[in-house]
């Protein structure tokens, strides 16, 4: 009998199978990996074929590097400094779902700045208010 993983390790590509033998085999069951090492020897990958899978994994990852660590423009802090709200937020979480954390880190931040800004001024302006 042929168990689940060894059919789901068959529909994936070469460089996740090799991703997931090399990279999150503690990730995965032992054995999920051991239907990948089983699916890549059946698939009689010459060098070609792995070199090309693993400069691919490797884009993968700079890719995703990238992302994570891109900044936040100076329009976006503007924009988010001058009118903060709860669509900023969303934002920030739809920036988080795809993988860049950094901005989504940058525009929460500006979020509160800009709720601390007119806070600040509300009560600033209550307490001249008081004192006039």
């Amino acid at each position: 009998m042929q168990n689940d993983f060894s059919t789901i390790m068959s529909e994936r590509s070469d460089s996740e199978l090799l991703k997931i033998v090399n990279e999150l085999r503690n990730d995965y069951q032992v054995e999920a990996v051991e239907a990948a090492e089983t699916e890549l020897k059946n698939r009689n990958l010459n060098s070609t074929q792995i070199e090309e899978a693993i400069k691919y994994n490797e884009k993968t990852k700079q890719i995703t590097i990238e992302k994570a660590n891109d900044k936040l423009g100076t329009g976006w802090k503007i924009l988010t400094f001058i009118f903060p709200g709860i669509i900023q937020v969303i934002f920030a979480v739809t920036f988080k779902a795809d993988g860049y954390d950094r901005k989504a880190k940058e525009l929460t931040k500006w979020t509160l700045y800009g709720f601390g800004f007119y806070f600040g001024f509300a009560f600033l302006i209550i307490i001249l208010s008081w004192l006039l």
